[in-house]
């Protein structure tokens, strides 16, 4: 019987039936499917880099609780080398803070500082140097005003005139002086004609040690203290040297004598003045400072 003979019907089944078999042998015959190869399905490698190993920086910076900071506290902020708070007048360190190494030249060396020692040739330019400090015409004015007032030692009189001749010779005295007691015969005996101050403590035990440099000086090395030899023997020649240039009636041995003892005593008041003068000044002028940083 042919395939025109079969009812319609029968065969459309037929022909379906024929055809899911063959669709379900050849799905069966087939490999699996394989993912197709390419960027946009592949392994995700794009993530990778979100899930890597922190580095140490970043666990330094987000790990440890416990890590070392950097301080900002105020006594941290100041670096070790910076300059310390001072303050000078007229060559004279006032504070309230002092390095702790003088320069060589300084010639006033207080108790906390170390002073380096004076070669002989550093003892005769820290005599010439001395010469050049605006605080070495006080004490010239301060004696030719005594002398003024009551007509001392040298006569020139009590006019304009005299007042002018006596700071004259007495800012030659007293160069004289130091040229001598603290270059020259310092230098030769190798003592240190700088001035050591207290700085602290009891008035009475500041002033005593202050006077007694006028009788007692260091060694150039700093190391011992010894008869102030090269002062008193600077005053002495300084006097004796006043009979070349004063008044003829100041040039007796008497009048020599005399400007020895006034000599001796104004070192003993400079003493003084030196050891309290930085106390002095730093009182009235600590309201003109800068507030600490």
């Amino acid at each position: 019987m042919g395939l025109a003979q079969f009812p319609r019907h029968r065969t459309w089944r037929l022909l379906t039936l024929a055809t899911l078999l063959a669709l379900g042998v050849s799905a069966l015959a087939m490999p699996p499917a394989q993912p197709a190869a390419g960027p946009s399905i592949a392994e995700p490698s794009i993530a990778e880099p979100s899930i890597a190993e922190p580095s140490i920086t970043e666990v330094a910076a987000s790990g440890l609780p416990d890590a070392p900071q950097a301080q900002t506290n105020g006594a941290q902020t100041t670096p070790i080398g910076s300059p310390l708070r001072q303050h000078n007048f007229l060559g004279i360190p006032l504070g309230p803070e002092y390095p702790p190494e003088a320069r060589k030249w300084d010639p006033l060396i207080n108790s906390t500082q170390h002073a380096p020692a004076l070669s002989r040739l550093d003892t005769l330019q820290y005599a010439l140097r001395e010469q050049v400090r605006p605080l070495v015409l006080l004490p010239a004015f301060v004696a030719s005003g005594y002398g003024q007032l009551a007509d001392a030692n040298p006569h020139y009189g009590v006019d304009a005139g005299g007042f002018g001749e006596r700071l004259g010779t007495a800012a030659l005295r007293q160069a004289s002086d130091r040229l001598t007691g603290d270059g020259l015969l310092a230098a030769l005996l190798h003592q240190d004609p700088r001035f050591y101050r207290t700085g602290s403590g009891p008035i009475k035990q500041r002033t005593f040690h202050a006077i007694s440099q006028t009788f007692l000086r260091k060694t150039g090395d700093g190391e011992r203290r010894r008869v102030n030899a090269s002062g008193l023997l600077g005053h002495a020649f300084g006097s004796a040297l006043t009979l070349a240039y004063y008044p003829r009636a100041s040039t007796h041995f008497n009048d020599a004598a005399e400007s020895f003892g006034t000599a001796i005593a104004g070192d003993v008041e400079s003493k003084a003045l030196l050891e309290f003068l930085p106390d002095l000044i730093r009182l009235s002028l600590r309201r003109n400072w800068p507030p600490n940083p």
